[in-house]
């Protein structure tokens, strides 16, 4: 006979209000998610289950999960501190945060984890938002202070301070990303504030040439040039120059950052903008304290392939309600046009970026004098 199962205790009330009150800002999933004590989970799993071991999971139950395409959550206790190890098909992150009490999987918790997994997050941004939660609350989490800390893939060690790097202004203004070093050249004639170079080529010598023509392009003018991932060619350059190459900064996606050398970044001067699409993201990179975030995508867009899905302007708004008094730069990515912009901006960052916005308009210098009046 098969193991049906034995359900998590959950607290039915809070989840319901819950779903209730959040299911129109970030969506809902029709099908119901199901949270099971390890020692009491069916034999059969799908992707709506979500296994919690108190305690370390053994290899059998990891790989019984992962063959499922469930989400496996295993908590252990360090001092007064909630170890938990998220696993699902969007890989495994490791979190921290202080415990409220002694129970690793109460009541609250588990139907704050369940309605997150319901309202679209990811497991590793579910369990983030429901160690975030206030016991009693009634509002989305935004108090930075108790959102968990990543411990792998961590960036830097949750006990080791990390210097800053320099910062940017809260309002960067009209961001347009670009292909080439052509259009860099187009658009600080113009008085775009921010530019950034995201010239996609494995031939060195042509990535050097592209980036050298950008910094021409840029030094002496208004614009802030970012280069995005050629961050060696980069440092490298701005060295060369003095620090006076007309390069601003770099800017660097979830991928590029294991790789990078952070602390030849943060030496040269340069600043540091770094693409997130949703919590655990967020907090990776807040160890580092980066020069400004990039929030999103927002929109559906065709401009490169998206980890994510589209977020939204609800999920949008709750990143902006939580980073903003941490780090004042904020850039709202994905999508973004001038029939959208304005709703962007009206949520409070201070810098939207685009690109068919431009590329693609049939009068470039109309597109951006309409862009920037949006700032206005």
């Amino acid at each position: 006979m098969t193991r049906q199962g034995v359900a998590a205790p959950i607290d039915a009330a809070l989840f319901k209000d819950l779903m209730t009150r959040f299911g129109a800002t970030f969506g809902r999933d029709e099908t119901p998610w199901r949270a099971w004590p390890a020692a009491n989970a069916p034999a059969t799993l799908d992707r709506h289950d979500v296994v919690l071991s108190d305690g370390e999971a053994q290899g059998d139950l990891i790989d019984r999960v992962a063959a499922a395409n469930a989400v496996l959550i295993d908590t252990e206790r360090e001092g007064g501190r909630w170890i938990d190890t998220v696993r699902s098909p969007m890989g495994t992150w490791v979190l921290e945060v202080q415990a409220d009490d002694g129970t690793p999987h109460s009541p609250g918790f588990v139907a704050v984890l369940c309605a997150a997994l319901s309202l679209h997050f990811p497991a590793h941004d579910a369990l983030c938002i429901a160690r975030a939660w206030r016991p009693g609350a009634t509002a989305w989490p935004d108090d930075f202070s108790r959102f968990p800390r990543v411990r792998h893939a961590a960036l830097v060690s949750p006990d080791q301070a990390s210097q800053p790097f320099a910062p940017c202004p809260p309002g960067l203004g009209l961001y347009a990303v670009m292909p080439t070093a052509e259009w860099i050249e187009k658009l600080v004639p113009l008085a775009v504030p921010t530019v950034q170079l995201r010239f996609k080529s494995a031939d060195a010598d042509a990535v050097k040439a592209e980036v050298m023509r950008a910094a021409q392009a840029a030094k002496g003018s208004q614009s802030r040039l970012f280069i995005n991932d050629h961050w060696r060619v980069a440092v490298d350059y701005h060295t060369a120059c003095g620090g006076d190459s007309g390069i601003y900064g770099i800017h660097l996606g979830q991928e590029d950052l294991d790789e990078a050398d952070l602390d030849a970044i943060r030496a040269s001067g340069l600043r540091l903008g770094v693409s997130t699409h949703g919590y655990a993201e967020m907090l990776r990179v807040a160890a580092i304290s980066p020069s400004y975030l990039a929030l999103g995508a927002i929109f559906p867009t065709t401009t490169k392939i998206m980890p994510t899905q589209p977020q939204g302007m609800g999920r949008f708004q709750s990143y902006v309600a939580l980073m903003k008094p941490v780090i004042p730069s904020l850039v709202g990515i994905g999508g973004v046009n001038a029939a959208n912009m304005r709703e962007v901006l009206d949520v409070g960052v201070g810098s939207a970026a685009v690109v068919r916005a431009i590329t693609e308009a049939n009068d470039v210098s109309a597109a951006v004098a309409g862009l920037n009046a949006l700032f206005a």
